[in-house]
């Protein structure tokens, strides 16, 4: 089930939030989030909840046997935690990347080995790396695991953020997962936040992806720079207010049922580098491989040559953890190269303009998502070989694309453009000294936001989802 669909809007979610509202008890309105978490994550496909509650109560188990190791013996549950992490590693190995390697082997060495027919679980790796951060914080002992097997399987599965993150810590929700009193502030604010996700999903990020779908189904032979170029600026926007809608609907939910949600974006598009755009972008998928795989491997701490390495095996990871495509692996390997170059451009006392280093992220980002957004590695160098040498563009592709282009998406661009930026959280900033007129702006425009999206919605627009699939 999708926040931006009709089944979501006009029945889930009130149902949900209202029987919340009207029960009294926390332990009761858990056991109502739970229920309302399975009942959204069957709606994809009932046999994947049996998958996701075997693998919490698993996980649940290996928490509680690592903190009594622990506690006999400092660091006796180096074994168990990793057979913990074996699991969950394998968890997506075989569901998510089993055709994939069996794919690779046939390739390589000509073998016919029969390729597994499987689907992906939806949001299999965000519930797995949450889970991880459980144990491995338990093991670390930042953590004490909870008895309540319930607690715990909401943690895993509230439905706000179960399929598209952000990726959040036990520590940061587990007083609100045992005592948390939703306000009537909160509420509004968090439906505000929600309505203004369902807007950029919505509004912007679908519209772009009809001109992404339109551009992306061009066979190789039929690219030039107009339409590398054009189909490198929509998804640059539809990916971000897709991913970046999600979150911030997440967030809202969250807010409104009484949790704290970690922010997932900051305005990545206004960076000045690689490694501040992956500050902004994605921020909790970020900061798990930085405290989970980066610092373990040492992070910065052994050299320059290490570093790199680590920075280089961090983000290959990040690339893979995408999906099951090469083109995941090139994108990550891609982005770790920047990171790398970075970090030893930054001991160099010279120094460019800010307009320069913009424009070298944004154009390096652009590039990045076209590798991440080709369905193979042959059909990204064809894009990204037309964006800097295709410049035979005729008349056909001029018509082609005025014809996509046409005034609403032109507007939307416009808005999309202006939105990716921190214009409207300034302009508000600017009334903190008048809080009633900014909460007639904030709500205001919420309410305008949510009438259009309801038309958008019962006119059954284009709805594609990017991020689900991870």
């Amino acid at each position: 089930m999708e926040f931006s669909s009709a089944n979501f809007i006009f029945f889930f979610l009130p149902v949900v939030f209202l029987l919340h509202l009207a029960l009294p008890w926390r332990s009761v309105r858990n056991g109502l989030l739970v229920v309302a978490s399975l009942v959204f994550y069957a709606w994809g496909n009932i046999y994947y909840v049996l998958l996701m509650v075997l693998s919490a109560f698993i996980n649940y188990l290996f928490a509680l046997g690592i903190e009594k190791k622990n506690r006999e013996k400092e660091k006796a549950g180096k074994g168990l935690i990793a057979v913990a992490l074996i699991f969950n590693v394998g968890l997506l190995a075989v569901f998510k990347y089993a055709a994939f390697a069996v794919t690779t082997v046939n390739d390589v060495f000509g073998a016919n080995i029969s390729v597994p027919r499987m689907s992906s679980p939806i949001g299999i790796s965000f519930f797995t790396f949450q889970a991880m951060s459980y144990l491995i914080d338990t093991y670390r002992g930042s953590i004490k695991p909870t008895r309540n097997y319930g607690r715990f399987l909401l943690y895993i599965s509230f439905f706000a953020q179960l399929v598209q993150g952000p990726i959040i810590r036990y520590s940061s929700i587990e007083k609100e997962l045992c005592e948390r009193k939703p306000t009537a502030e909160g509420m509004a604010d968090g439906l505000r936040n929600f309505v203004i996700g369902l807007a950029m999903k919505l509004i912007i990020a679908n519209t772009m992806g009809r001109v992404t779908a339109h551009i992306y189904g061009l066979e190789s032979s039929s690219l030039n720079a107009a339409y590398a170029w054009a189909g490198a600026f929509s998804f640059l926007l539809q990916i971000y207010f897709d991913f970046a809608g999600y979150s911030r609907m997440a967030v809202g939910l969250g807010k409104a049922f009484g949790f704290t949600i970690p922010e997932n974006f900051e305005h990545p598009y206004i960076s000045h580098s690689i490694t501040e755009f992956w500050r902004r972008w994605h921020i909790t998928l970020s900061a798990w491989f930085r405290d989970y795989v980066y610092i373990p491997m040492g992070g910065n701490r052994k050299g320059s040559f290490r570093t790199g390495v680590n920075k280089i095996i961090v983000f290959l990871l990040t690339g893979l953890w995408h999906g099951a495509n090469w083109t995941y692996v090139v994108w990550g390997a891609y982005n770790g190269a920047f990171l790398l170059g970075e970090n030893y451009a930054k001991k160099s006392r010279f120094r460019l303009p800010k307009a320069v280093t913009w424009l070298y992220t944004i154009i390096a980002v652009m590039v990045g998502f076209v590798i991440f957004n080709s369905p193979d590695m042959a059909y990204a160098w064809a894009m990204v070989k037309n964006m800097f040498t295709g410049f035979g563009i005729g008349a056909d592709t001029i018509a082609d694309l005025s014809a996509v282009f046409k005034p609403k998406i032109i507007v939307i661009s416009v808005i999309g453009i202006v939105s990716a930026t921190p214009a409207a959280k300034m302009l508000c900033a600017r009334l903190d000294k008048k809080p009633m007129l900014q909460a007639a702006v904030r709500y205001g425009a919420a309410a305008v936001l949510l009438i259009v999206c309801l038309f958008y919605i019962a006119s059954g627009n284009y709805n594609p989802s990017i991020y689900s699939q991870f």
